[in-house]
């Protein structure tokens, strides 16, 4: 009973935020008219774009106004509405952000492998890559948009005779692996800002960059601590582990992870095959926001995609949905690209990444040796 109400407490959620992200949509056309003194307010009208908002080759009719405004005028800034974002998607850049998703799932189930392989599980490259698009097509049902994770789990262990915790919780340490490396590449482009004074360009940055410093230094001294003996002797981890009830259950899960301690060529493969791996995410992400015309820098997506990334892991939300659109959003008005870019790019990701290649791991899914025994049973 306790579960269902966590469950729908979660979806209530969800429900509000999407609730508050289409209240912020900007459904009609904008134009912004940029003041003679700094100092003095803009001037906005609402109104419908003719032509490509995205070049000098557009007409804007107002709706209180009788004149229209015409794309070259350096003080006119177009800001379109939603749909007309999604009318005006740039298909080239749309098929770059679809192909570089695919090529981190590939990464993905190759870094995964690799892992697993340390771990001491024998398990195929095949297999590895075909249980890692099976795993992303449930992260669009499971809470959070790293549900998928649990299921590969499960999946991995089916059949093993020995060493089925390190099996399951190499999907963790893979996980993890990932949005470290993830979070190190913001860390380097928001500290570059900094030394640049970007920080004063985008005030909120500052406050991002010490939570993004704050989560690397914890993650690197917490496994640090945990993986290093001379540490845990220090700091009597042991001891303090065998006071935790469920002992038999405890020492699997920390022999599982601290054989990692004994492969440190294998954690340092993964690390760097993490970096391309990473590249492949912030690119698609990047190529989405440009398919809609977005004109946000790449070191900028190299900052709010893993953010938001990170903060939509957690398992709050079916697939992350509403936490991602709220967060965007909210970074794109920041750096000056528009509330309503920012919630159109994160619902094109969505349906290109979680949705279009789900759909590949689904039929992977359907047609696989594990469904079948599943309906069997």
């Amino acid at each position: 009973m306790k579960r269902w109400i966590w469950a729908l407490a979660k979806i209530a959620v969800a429900a509000v935020l999407i609730w508050y992200v289409i209240g912020q949509i900007e459904t009609r056309d904008h134009l912004e008219i940029l003041p003679a003194d700094p100092s003095d307010q803009p001037e906005i009208l609402t109104g419908d774009f003719t032509g490509d908002w995205r070049t000098q080759e557009w007409t804007f009719s107002a709706d209180d106004r009788p004149e229209a405004f015409h794309g070259g005028d350096p003080r006119l800034r177009p800001q379109p509405g939603f749909f007309t974002a999604l009318a005006g998607l740039h298909p080239g850049w749309f098929a770059l952000g679809v192909l570089a998703w695919g090529a981190l799932l590939v990464l993905s189930g190759l870094r995964w492998h690799r892992l697993l392989a340390a771990a001491g599980v024998a398990n195929s490259l095949r297999h590895s890559l075909r249980l890692t698009f099976i795993g992303h097509f449930f992260n669009n049902v499971m809470f959070g948009a790293t549900g998928g994770d649990l299921v590969r789990a499960v999946l991995v262990t089916r059949g093993l005779q020995e060493n089925r915790w390190r099996a399951a919780l190499s999907v963790l340490v893979d996980r993890l692996l990932g949005l470290f490396v993830l979070l190190m590449f913001a860390a380097v482009v928001l500290t570059v800002a900094w030394r640049q004074g970007d920080f004063e360009r985008v005030p909120a940055l500052h406050k991002v960059w010490i939570f993004v410093l704050a989560l690397l230094g914890a993650a690197a001294a917490g496994g640090g601590t945990y993986l290093s003996q001379r540490a845990r002797r220090l700091l009597r981890l042991d001891a303090l582990l065998a006071r935790i009830p469920a002992q038999g259950t405890i020492a699997k899960v920390d022999g599982a992870l601290t054989v990692y301690r004994e492969q440190p060529r294998a954690v340092l493969g993964a690390l760097l095959l993490s970096v391309p791996l990473q590249a492949c995410g912030i690119l698609s992400f990047w190529a989405f926001a440009r398919a809609l015309g977005a004109a946000l820098a790449p070191d900028d997506a190299a900052v709010v995609f893993p953010v938001v990334q990170t903060v939509s892991a957690l398992p709050i939300a079916p697939a992350g949905w509403g936490i991602g659109e709220t967060l965007y959003g909210f970074f794109f008005a920041r750096y000056g690209v528009g509330f309503t870019l920012g919630v159109g790019t994160s619902v094109l990701f969505r349906l290109a990444t979680q949705v279009g290649w789900g759909l590949v791991g689904g039929a992977l899914w359907a047609f696989s040796r594990e469904r079948r025994e599943e309906r069997r049973t």
